[in-house]
């Protein structure tokens, strides 16, 4: 077996997958996972990834734990390989194909007449959903267990975000000497950038990138680039970093010569507020705390409201296995329902936050800051430690 995480951890994992069998009385545990390369659009590929350290990047796969067993249903020989290579040692693995998942997890679980613990099946799609429904009649969700699980962060886990903040960090600095160069183009530039960090060892290396005097949104794609970088551009732009499964992200604004004056206020603004955020980060304090500041500071400076704002994405998010973590999504959402507040996590040391303030600007357009920030037993600290604030390019 090869793992990034120490076997005796992932050891403590399934013992602690079996000791919730006994705490809520069910017979077994069916677990699905999304694939690892929708990151932003999937809060379940981090189910499979808690127990094993992996998760496949293309393809849906299932895990079962019982009381005497415990396997990994993967939809092909290539998923089954790489399970294999990473856990096999520890998990059996079986091939079922894409629309055998379902099947084959049921029949291990004895799905009929047990009671099954089930996490992920939000995200299934239509057909498995359907299948899914009719073969687990006695299912019981458990994604707030095991996402409240998946919370309490071992040291291993917190060196693997370090590493994913370093590397972003390297995409940061790629981004810019190469925005420097006389012939530098936004699509060439995004490729250097999602270059390096694969150069590095990242799993998941993306770069969202807006150039011009203004940059109303964040692009994703080379063909909504424009040809090239003008002087007096900004570059504006953000990692989403991945490894070992282990998320960070890096948000900057760049500029090709000296910015203005509102720029420059802008900017200080934004490293205020998330310095106020990090500030904030107290072991004990609630998580809908971070939010309900960043909001605040927003909406201090800001002439939009969220609803009314141009451009404008979440302020924070955890970040764990799935970009967003999903323990702690609820808590983080500013649409969220305050009356269950009390009820929220708590800030503990070994977690992970994005604080990526975002608005726009009349004049300036969308402007961003972001950074991760880990909770220790004191307080908290930046992992990303990339030159914060306006990165002057010429």
């Amino acid at each position: 077996m090869t793992t990034a995480l120490p076997i005796a951890l992932l050891e403590q994992r399934l013992s602690a997958g079996r000791e919730l069998l006994q705490r809520h009385g069910l017979d077994a545990i069916v677990a699905f996972s999304a694939p690892r390369g929708l990151a932003a659009a999937t809060q379940s590929s981090g189910n499979i990834g808690w127990f094993t350290n992996f998760t496949p990047m293309w393809a849906p796969s299932m895990l079962v734990i019982t009381a005497t067993d415990a396997v990994i249903v993967a939809p092909g020989k290539n998923e089954a390989r790489l399970f294999t290579t990473r856990v096999g040692g520890l998990y059996q693995v079986e091939t079922a194909g894409p629309a055998g998942l379902v099947a084959r997890a049921s029949a291990i679980a004895h799905a009929s007449r047990w009671r099954v613990g089930v996490a992920g099946a939000d995200e299934m799609t239509a057909k498995l959903a359907a299948t899914f429904a009719s073969s687990f009649p006695r299912m019981v969700r458990i994604d707030p267990i095991l996402q409240a699980m998946r919370l309490d962060r071992d040291p291993a886990e917190t060196a693997l975000h370090r590493r994913a903040a370093e590397i972003s960090d390297a995409m940061l600095a790629r981004a810019f000497a190469y925005a420097a160069e006389p012939q530098a183009t936004p699509a060439r530039l995004m490729a250097e950038v999602e270059h390096a960090g694969r150069a590095l060892g990242a799993d998941v290396s993306r770069l969202w990138l807006s150039t011009g005097p203004e940059p109303p949104v964040t692009y994703f794609e080379m063909f909504e680039l424009p040809p090239s970088i003008a002087p007096g551009d900004r570059v504006q732009l953000g990692t989403m970093v991945s490894f070992e499964g282990y998320f960070a992200q890096g948000l900057r604004i760049g500029s090709r010569g000296k910015p203005a004056p509102e720029l420059s206020e802008a900017a200080a603004r934004l490293l205020d507020i998330q310095d106020a955020a990090l500030a904030a980060l107290i072991p004990g304090r609630p998580v809908h705390e971070l939010v309900d500041l960043i909001e605040a500071r927003i909406d201090a400076i800001c002439p939009y409201t969220r609803d009314s704002d141009p451009f404008r994405f979440q302020s924070c998010h955890g970040l764990g296995l799935d970009y967003s973590e999903p323990g702690l999504a609820e808590a983080l959402s500013p649409r969220r329902d305050k009356s269950r507040d009390a009820d929220g996590p708590l800030l503990r040391p070994g977690m992970v936050f994005e604080i990526h303030p975002n608005f726009t600007l009349p004049g300036l357009g969308h402007v961003c800051a972001g950074d991760v920030a880990l909770v220790t037993d004191t307080g908290a600290e930046w992992l990303t430690r990339f030159r914060r604030g306006i990165f002057q390019i010429d």
